[in-house]
């Protein structure tokens, strides 16, 4: 794959993205999945509605088959627009939602079983559906035994609401813990070149009991796409002041040597530094899809194209070695 990724040839590679199934659901799923958190229009700067539709809309049309949302994007305002876009196409598209962070009282962390009923039947009102293909906890509760929580989702399970389990942001001994009280087929850290910490346990777990790991922040909310060249400020209530931590000024020049890396690897091969960072996350052990967030129709096209490309092993070490530090 060389030369800058026409149009056309993006379009060809939405059409047929690969897919991987899904731990030991029956989910095929594509490698790059489409992130919400910031098309819910708040805690991310510079927000704008019609392009929000305009990106959900292009990943689907061009061959993404999974969106990730959560009722904590917009306070459920990403749900309201997708709700709205797959009207009529619900059945060609599986949505990945979340539960246990309470929008109505501060975002309080609240895994306790009715309050998952509760959220799960906002969710499907918002979204205009009757069942959620994955349903994940978003955030662990320390005061709801999971046990608990575990059995509220599989009541919703045996319901239908629901079609499979999720986890996401678990410690290691907290994922063991839940695989106790019913199926979990997916786990969705933050993972990516800049935010390895989960390779320290939680990969193996999954690996080891066929858990598909989808990570979230796969670009690094954007800094891996090598668009700041100098370290970047956003207004105080932007999540990537307060969210990931390697926006921080104090870590700017180890992650600056990341991106450089990644931005000579991406010029070598004529192809975008986001392509390699994505491409660098499905290429490692036990990661089934990436979720990449996207605020406009060109964002969602020119994502695509870290789905297919291969990274040779020297490649990778490289990448390996240079962000062995940025957790």
């Amino acid at each position: 794959m060389t030369g800058i990724l026409s149009k056309n040839l993006i379009t060809e590679i939405g059409r047929h993205m690969n897919t991987r199934k899904l731990g030991t659901s029956g989910l095929n799923v594509t490698e790059i999945i489409l992130g919400t958190w910031a098309i819910g229009g708040t805690m991310w700067s510079d927000y704008d509605e019609s392009n929000a539709v305009k990106a959900i809309e292009a990943a689907i049309d061009h061959g993404i088959n999974c969106i990730d949302t959560a009722p904590a994007y917009g306070a459920g305002h990403a749900d309201e627009l997708i709700g709205r876009i797959i009207k009529g196409r619900r059945d060609k598209i599986l949505i990945a939602s979340k539960c246990g962070l309470d929008i109505e009282n501060g975002y309080r962390h609240n895994l306790k079983p009715e309050f998952i009923a509760y959220d799960l039947e906002q969710s499907l009102k918002r979204l205009g559906t009757d069942y959620i293909d994955l349903y994940q906890i978003h955030w662990p509760d320390p005061a709801v035994q999971i046990e608990d929580s575990m059995t509220a989702l599989m009541k919703a399970k045996e319901s239908g609401k629901i079609r499979y389990i999720g986890i996401c942001n678990f410690s290691g001994d907290q994922l063991k813990e839940a695989m106790k009280y019913g199926e979990v087929v997916s786990y969705q850290p933050n993972y990516s070149l800049l935010e390895r910490e989960i390779e320290s346990d939680r990969i193996k777990i999954c690996v080891d009991n066929n858990i598909g790991i989808i990570s979230y922040g796969s670009l690094g909310a954007g800094m891996l796409t090598g668009k700041y060249k100098e370290h970047p400020q956003f207004r105080k209530n932007d999540a990537r002041n307060f969210f990931y931590k390697f926006f921080k000024k104090q870590y700017w020049p180890e992650v600056k040597a990341v991106v450089d890396k990644v931005s000579a690897i991406a010029d070598k091969r004529g192809v975008k530094p986001g392509h390699v960072a994505i491409a660098w996350n499905l290429s490692k052990t036990g990661i089934t899809a990436a979720i990449v967030g996207a605020r406009t129709a060109e964002q969602v096209l020119e994502n695509l194209g870290g789905s297919g490309l291969i990274l040779t092993e020297e490649e990778i070490l490289e990448l390996d070695r240079i962000s062995a530090n940025t957790y």
